[in-house]
């Protein structure tokens, strides 16, 4: 998906401090320019330019982190992932570039040679959406309002799980090799489901196919 900028107004930048609960006052206010998010493969791509605006306190040095509260064409305010700034100045310039790789596979078979149990979770409004490593403050949602089939196959905790989703949005582009997480709503119960696994991109055509992909436990 090619980066459409969309404008972007009362735009204020701040630093970035990791799991720091303090409030810092901003190096940039009022703000006005665009902000864009892209794929390209398994990259996401996140583009903050802007025109004009007011420095504060030093304003923003190229190579730092920053993020920004802006507000976006619809009126709605938003917060952005942390950024690089490319440019200081009057009209800084921030960028960040995610790639979307594969967990480390454990050794060994990913499927149980003991299929002691196995079952079928039917699922609607599934949700599909790109593993990004958890300390990161994002989301890229990849298929929304799908339905589809869940199954385990083996022993516990030792099994296998695979998902086959059709219909849905696809709301961004899912290419072989993505992996992913899903979560649905259990038709059976009506309520909430995650499965607890991350997952590889099998089939990116409709029905697409995921299988379980597997992370190697700290020994």
């Amino acid at each position: 998906m090619i980066p459409i900028p969309s404008p972007v107004t009362q735009v204020r930048i701040f630093p970035y401090i990791p799991d720091s609960h303090i409030i810092v006052p901003p190096v940039f206010i009022s703000g006005t320019g665009t902000y864009s998010v892209g794929t390209l493969g398994k990259s996401i791509f996140y583009n903050l330019d802007l025109t004009a605006g007011e420095s504060q306190n030093g304003g923003p040095h190229a190579g730092n982190k920053y993020y920004a509260i802006c507000k976006g064409a619809d009126g709605k305010e938003f917060t952005t992932t942390w950024l690089t700034c490319l440019k200081g100045g009057s009209t800084p310039q921030f960028g960040r570039t995610i790639t979307l790789g594969r967990p480390s596979v454990a050794n060994g078979p990913l499927v149980s040679n003991d299929y002691t149990r196995s079952k079928q979770v039917h699922l609607s409004d599934i949700t599909v959406n790109a593993f990004i490593q958890p300390d990161e403050p994002l989301s890229l949602p990849l298929i929304a309002n799908g339905n589809g089939i869940a199954s385990f196959v083996g022993q516990f905790p030792g099994g296998f799980w695979s998902v086959t989703v059709t219909g849905g949005e696809y709301v961004n582009p899912l290419q072989v090799g993505m992996t992913v997480t899903i979560q649905g709503i259990n038709t059976a119960t009506g309520k909430p489901c995650f499965i607890p696994a991350i997952f590889v991109t099998e089939d990116a055509s409709d029905p697409a196919e995921f299988v379980e992909h597997r992370i190697p436990r700290d020994l």
